[in-house]
């Protein structure tokens, strides 16, 4: 067997020792400060969806306007006939 070191004995006496009391508010503070994080989760979400859907709406917007499936234009003339 043995022997315990000094960190178990230590927490030991700790565990064994009084314990602190609970502040008689924590459930209404954690109660608060969790329907901040959702309120703020929820605008993020929110933000989220509309830049979406902005950027969806930007990028049918230029395919519209652009027509990126349609071969561009030849730049060259062709050859003369009948010269």
């Amino acid at each position: 067997m043995s022997l315990p070191d000094r960190k178990e004995t230590e927490v030991r006496r700790m565990l064994a020792g009084p314990h602190p009391l609970v502040p008689p508010d924590l459930a209404a503070r954690s109660l608060s400060r969790g329907s901040r994080l959702l309120a703020h989760r929820r605008l993020l979400r929110r933000v989220g969806w509309v830049v979406a859907l902005v950027a969806l709406a930007a990028l049918l917007s230029w395919a519209a306007v652009a027509q990126p499936w349609l071969l561009p234009p030849a730049h060259t003339t062709p050859p003369p006939e009948g010269w």
